[in-house]
């Protein structure tokens, strides 16, 4: 009290008289104890500042240098995937973005949807199998959390296409759901043990008997989101549960012209039960192989999914549509099929059907690039690698499709 009163009498000595309670004096001292920044915090905080660029600086310096020739500064984001050790793969052999000295990117993001597509279609690898390297600007690699607060500004996510490509892309889009790399693409559920073993990582995509089928026989491929959470007990089967369950997705397969009546009901089912709201439904189309690879028989497959899906949804902004070129033919293609399915040929349908699709209003999405320096178990499917960096660019593509 006699500390306080010495307080008192020198303002009173400068010829002002305050009245200040002590309940006034202990809310100021906490007010100004809580939200002032004390020298000691600022301290630490800034040892911290430094204790990071030094961890980050010896992470540069001491990081492996990649097939192609950078050095790997990305996370590796399958970290925690079921079965990433056992399958070997990590996502920096995909996706290892440019990074100058200090870390920071060489290049920047993609700052629009077109120039994304522009990017992602004209990039190219350093070196055979290296990751592939997006031109002018870098996409994202997204966590699975992520990927599902894109699919939540949809009302539903569509794959129309062929049984055997468009299957492995849809297989690597649940895998990366599912966190799961030994055969989150399969109903797992439904395979033995012996089924289990033989179709444990890329098997699940090349070996016939499990999904890697051209002609989809021995298929155990997802074929929509609504399988998996069907499954009893699916958290407690071997592998992981699935991540994101909000938002249906499925894949409806064509593998014919003309487009038969019950794929036309089926497209249309999917519309009439998960199209509830003004939120869009994007829908990934890829087609051709099943045709030969031939321009005008592609294209009436395309205008009749169309106009099934413009039937129910007029509105071209709510049923955004990609289209997704042929991959390129690897060293393995069968001779007799090098003068329809060569990659003159194929470098030729990509152009003129990416040409078809804008004019028709739809993105277009090229992964002639993507697939001309990976390897081809038979000259034309590709093993997993290429369906999971596939699935990121067309989650990277919903990222920017405009949602209300």
């Amino acid at each position: 009290m006699a500390k306080q009163g010495a307080t008192f009498n020198a303002f009173a000595a400068q010829g002002s008289v305050y009245r200040i309670s002590a309940l006034v004096m202990f809310t100021w001292a906490l007010f100004h104890f809580v939200f002032s920044p004390s020298s000691s915090a600022s301290i630490s905080n800034e040892e911290a500042q430094a204790k990071a660029r030094v961890a980050l600086q010896h992470k540069i310096e001491t990081a492996d240098v990649g097939p192609d020739g950078f050095k790997i500064i990305a996370r590796d984001y399958f970290e925690d995937f079921y079965g990433a050790q056992e399958c070997k793969i990590s996502s920096t052999r995909l996706y290892n973005p440019m990074t100058k000295p200090d870390g920071s990117l060489v290049r920047p993001y993609c700052d629009s949807k077109a120039k994304l597509l522009e990017a992602l279609s004209g990039g190219g690898r350093v070196g055979f199998n290296a990751p592939y390297h997006p031109r002018s600007c870098e996409y994202r690699w997204f966590d699975p959390e992520e990927i599902c607060m894109i699919l939540d500004r949809f009302d539903a996510v569509i794959f129309i296409g062929e049984s055997s490509m468009t299957s492995h892309l849809y297989g690597a889009f649940n895998s990366l759901l599912r966190k799961n790399l030994a055969w989150g693409a399969l109903k797992n559920w439904e395979l033995n043990e012996q089924q289990r073993q033989r179709c444990r990582c890329d098997s699940q995509y090349t070996n016939p008997q499990c999904g890697g089928s051209q002609t989809g026989s021995g298929d155990h491929f997802i074929a929509d989101s609504a399988e998996i959470l069907d499954a009893k007990e699916e958290g407690t089967r071997v592998g992981a549960p699935y991540v994101c369950n909000r938002v249906f997705h499925g894949i409806v397969n064509v593998n014919s012209e003309p487009v038969s009546q019950s794929t036309l009901e089926e497209i249309d089912e999917i519309l009439t039960t998960y199209h509830k709201t003004a939120k869009p439904v994007p829908i990934i189309i890829q087609q051709g192989m099943s045709l030969g690879f031939n321009w005008d028989r592609t294209t009436k497959v395309i205008d009749a999914i169309s106009k099934q899906i413009e039937l129910h949804e007029p509105n071209p902004v709510h049923r955004p549509v990609l289209w997704l070129g042929p991959t390129a033919a690897g060293h393995l293609k069968p001779p007799g099929a090098i003068i329809e399915q060569g990659n003159p040929a194929l470098h030729h349908f990509t152009i003129e059907l990416a040409k078809r699709a804008q004019d028709r209003g739809f993105d277009a999405l090229s992964l002639f690039n993507l697939t001309l320096q990976a390897d081809s178990f038979d000259g034309t499917m590709y093993s997993g690698d290429v369906s999971l960096t596939t699935a990121m660019m067309v989650v990277n593509w919903l990222s920017r499709v405009e949602s209300l």
